[in-house]
């Protein structure tokens, strides 16, 4: 559980959510970003030719199970800097007489330090038309209240820092986390999250695979290459 780096996470992001961004922005998520657009893209994408129909249903499976990506979030990050791991999972939409569709996509990231930014974060981003329109807007940098649950653990209400990662890609509501260690330690295999605003959930997600997750994300800060187990 991540009981104790979410009372850590109120604290942090009540107090500093502008140096926190401050910190982080600057190109910090171009390479999340490209994930983050290529993916609202395809889950937008109801309408397919029957040429990428296969493509488009093996997508829309892979979306409802939920499938982690792992990646260097800056595309100037040395060994070590800028590791994330993105879980990505949307709800089935059936639609009568066609393919189905997808509905309510979310993505949850644990992005580690980075530049000056020493901390880590926990963010969450709206894959898909639907769940961006119920997401909140605010200027980049702006602190979000919001009501963070994690499995059954006593929801926390606490600040977010609203993080616009590129002109067209998603936004982030992002949490900082004093370290990525303490973030690690909370992660439990499958773990359920819902972000709420003003009692209307805007974000919710369950993940499986956290601990395969744990382990590439702590090669990543090793600075060797995801997926080397040596």
């Amino acid at each position: 559980m991540i009981t104790r780096v979410v009372l850590a996470t109120g604290m942090l992001a009540a107090m500093a959510p502008v140096l926190a961004l401050a910190q982080v922005e600057g190109g910090s998520f171009d390479v999340l970003a490209s994930v983050m657009q290529t993916h609202v893209t395809e889950i937008n994408a109801n309408d397919v030719l029957d040429a990428n129909r296969k493509q488009a249903q093996q997508f829309r499976e892979k979306a409802i199970a939920g499938w982690w990506e792992f990646m260097q979030a800056n595309s100037k990050a040395g060994p070590g800097e800028y590791c994330a791991a993105t879980f990505l999972r949307a709800k089935r939409q059936p639609i009568p007489g066609k393919d189905d569709a997808l509905r309510e996509g979310i993505a949850v990231t644990l992005f580690g330090p980075g530049g000056n930014y020493r901390g880590a974060l926990l963010a969450f981003s709206p894959l898909g038309a639907d769940a961006a329109a119920a997401f909140p807007k605010a200027a980049n940098g702006a602190p979000v209240r919001v009501t963070l649950t994690q499995g059954d653990i006593t929801p926390v209400t606490l600040n977010a820092i609203y993080v616009q990662t590129g002109p067209k890609s998603p936004p982030l509501l992002a949490f900082a986390v004093p370290s990525i260690e303490e973030l690690m330690g909370g992660m439990e295999d499958t773990w359920r999250f819902d972000v709420s605003q003003e009692g209307k959930s805007i974000a919710s997600i369950e993940w499986h695979d956290g601990l395969m997750a744990r382990n590439q994300l702590r090669q990543c800060l090793a600075g060797k290459p995801y997926g080397n187990q040596g």
